[in-house]
């Protein structure tokens, strides 16, 4: 069955439905920009002595990407549930993003959070890009 928020076509070899959601592709390619943006905006506050403006960029920048990373999670569990691995990878990213919010609030408190802060943002980095990959593939695949 295909809706506004899912295409369905068949795999040549196989005849295997492939499915794509465009709200989810819209969605994780979003949080992927969010996660960059915040990568720049670290950068920014780190270079220029943590001047507030920037610091403040990277705080909203964390909320605006948590909340893309739920509803990417949201839209993955709604129109993608088929595609286990797909699933799996974004219920990590929305984790790993909460996560990574949570300790970047707390980096005030202790030093040992920002040790933690950087690896995570890496990691996310990386799934950010991987996700969207994924999704494509999985369409071309039928998986």
């Amino acid at each position: 069955m295909s809706t506004a928020a899912e295409t369905t076509a068949r795999t040549p070899r196989s005849g295997a439905p492939r499915r794509k959601s465009p709200v989810y592709s819209a969605l994780i390619g979003l949080s992927a920009l969010a996660v960059l943006l915040q990568g720049v905006w670290a950068g920014l506050f780190q270079s220029q002595g943590y001047a507030e403006r920037w610091v403040r960029f990277h705080d909203i920048g964390g909320e605006i990407t948590l909340t893309l990373a739920v509803l990417s999670l949201v839209a993955a569990v709604i129109w993608l549930r088929h595609r286990t691995g797909l699933l799996v990878g974004t219920v990590v990213f929305a984790l790993l993003v909460a996560f990574e919010w949570f300790v970047g609030n707390q980096i005030g408190g202790a030093a040992w959070f920002q040790a933690v802060h950087v690896p995570v943002a890496m990691v996310l980095l990386a799934l950010a890009v991987y996700l969207p990959v994924l999704h494509g593939r999985g369409a071309q695949t039928g998986r």
